[in-house]
C-alpha cells in the first residue's frame, strides 16, 4: 500500500502543472455554467429613476403581450427597393434576395424599382420574394 501511495505521489509531482491547468480549467467551467444558470433564472425588472417619483419597468415594457397590443401590425420593410438582372436572364431580383448575389458584376443591370423592370419586359424570379 505505501508502494503505490508513493507511486502515486511520484506521478502527482511530476504532472503537477498539468493537473493544475487541468483543474483550473475544470472550475472555470463549473463557475461558467453555474453563473449562466443564475442569469438565466433572474428575472428581476430593470427600473430607470427618472425623477422622484417616476419608473419605467424596461422588463415588462419587453414582453409579448405589451407589445402586440401596441403595434400590432407592422411589417418589417425593405429600404432597397432596386432590382437586377442579369443580361442572360429574363428574371428580375430583390438586392436582398440570393439570385441577385449570384448574378456576376458584368451581368448585372440595375433598375430603381421592379416596375421599371416590369415595364422593360423581366419577371419576378419565383425563389425571390417582396
Amino acid at each position: 500500500m505505501k508502494h503505490i501511495l508513493s507511486k502515486f505521489g511520484h506521478i502527482v509531482k511530476s504532472k503537477q502543472y498539468e493537473l493544475f491547468l487541468g483543474s483550473c480549467l475544470i472550475l472555470i467551467a463549473i463557475i461558467s455554467y453555474n453563473l449562466g444558470q443564475i442569469n438565466s433564472l433572474k428575472k428581476s425588472p430593470i427600473t430607470v429613476q427618472e425623477g422622484a417619483n417616476q419608473k419605467a419597468n424596461i422588463y415588462d415594457a419587453s414582453t409579448k403581450n405589451n407589445t402586440q397590443s401596441q403595434a400590432p401590425n407592422l411589417k418589417p420593410q425593405k429600404l432597397d427597393t432596386r432590382v437586377v438582372v442579369s443580361k442572360n436572364s429574363d428574371k428580375y431580383h430583390y438586392s436582398w434576395c440570393s439570385g441577385a448575389k449570384r448574378i456576376k458584376l458584368e451581368n448585372q443591370i440595375w433598375f430603381n424599382s421592379a416596375e421599371e423592370a416590369e415595364s422593360r419586359g423581366y419577371t419576378l424570379a419565383g425563389n425571390c420574394t417582396p
